[in-house]
């Protein structure tokens, strides 16, 4: 543990600075927390503490702003790699584009404190065209109100924490092992957490060949479309298909709790936004319910006609 701390006080600004910068792109690592750590062992000098600000606030500024250019050169395909990376069970791009549609940039400062949005928010304001000024203000004032939070606990907190880190310290390598299992149940929980929902639905999924034959019966299914308003209005969406979200949920669920076959879609991998639409469904007492698998993308991969409004 000793080792740790030496590490951290020898090269502190530089772990925060890839920690942060690491976080904000996607990986899962805890940077609020070893923030804290980090403040509350750093000496409490004003020139150290705002040197520690300065490094995380660019770290994760320039991790967003990487996210931004990818969103604004690759469109919505980065979206599926980050939601791969992210251990977070989010609703992929639906969340945050509709903050932003609500909200504007000045949302930037808000999602930053959510996990799983914080990295996809510079993502979908590069999708949609943010402009960069706005951008980088805004960015810059979440990651400034980030190290803040964390750093005022780890000051105000310090000999707390320094007694801790002073009780692992007395158990030697063993402290370390507590560290590391500690981190490493964090990473379990939050990875079960995603496997649970995508496992409930994997073996309910319907195929884009399905979809088809059942189109073709008299009574088709229902298709809803999970994906944000812009987004359908932008990429298009499957003729028939209605948009679902939280705002009309309950009324979906009054309408359509007679029908037979339910079909719900994303733009999202392993069908994330899709199953997490079902479960709610479900809970509403809707009984067929089923995600379309590889979504509106293999939908037009397949063939299928894409209607616009």
């Amino acid at each position: 543990m000793n080792t740790l701390i030496e590490l951290v006080q020898a090269y502190g600004l530089w772990i925060i600075f890839l920690i942060t910068l690491f976080q904000s792109i996607g990986l899962p690592l805890p940077a609020f927390a070893i923030l804290i750590v980090t403040a509350a062992v750093t000496p409490a000098k004003a020139v150290d503490i705002i040197a520690l600000l300065l490094t995380a606030t660019f770290g994760s500024l320039t991790g967003d702003i990487i996210l931004y250019f990818a969103g604004k050169r690759l469109g919505t395909s980065i979206l599926g790699k980050l939601c791969r990376i992210s251990l977070s069970p989010d609703s992929c791009v639906s969340s945050s584009a509709d903050i932003f549609k609500r909200y504007g940039p000045p949302a930037l400062t808000v999602l930053k404190f959510v996990p799983g949005l914080s990295t996809l928010a510079p993502v979908v304001a590069g999708v949609y065209a943010m402009p960069i000024v706005s951008f980088i203000i805004f960015s810059s004032i979440a990651a400034a109100l980030y190290g803040i939070s964390a750093i005022s606990l780890g000051v105000i907190f310090r000999h707390e924490i320094g007694s801790l880190i002073a009780t692992l310290t007395e158990f030697g390598k063993l402290g370390v092992v507590i560290v590391i299992t500690a981190f490493g149940i964090y990473l379990f929980a939050k990875w079960l957490q995603r496997y649970r929902l995508i496992k409930q639905f994997k073996t309910d999924r319907v195929t884009v060949n399905d979809l088809f034959e059942l189109l073709q019966q008299s009574s088709g299914p229902i298709i809803f479309d999970a994906r944000p308003a812009d987004q359908r209005t932008r990429n298009g969406f499957i003729p028939g298909s209605i948009s679902i979200s939280d705002h009309n949920l309950n009324e979906i669920a009054n309408l359509y709790s007679a029908h037979d076959e339910i079909i719900v879609y994303c733009s999202c991998p392993n069908e994330l936004t899709a199953a997490k639409y079902a479960q709610k469904l479900r809970k509403t007492g809707l009984k067929r319910i089923r995600p379309l698998l590889g979504g509106v993308d293999e939908w037009a991969k397949s063939g299928g006609s894409i209607a616009f409004n």
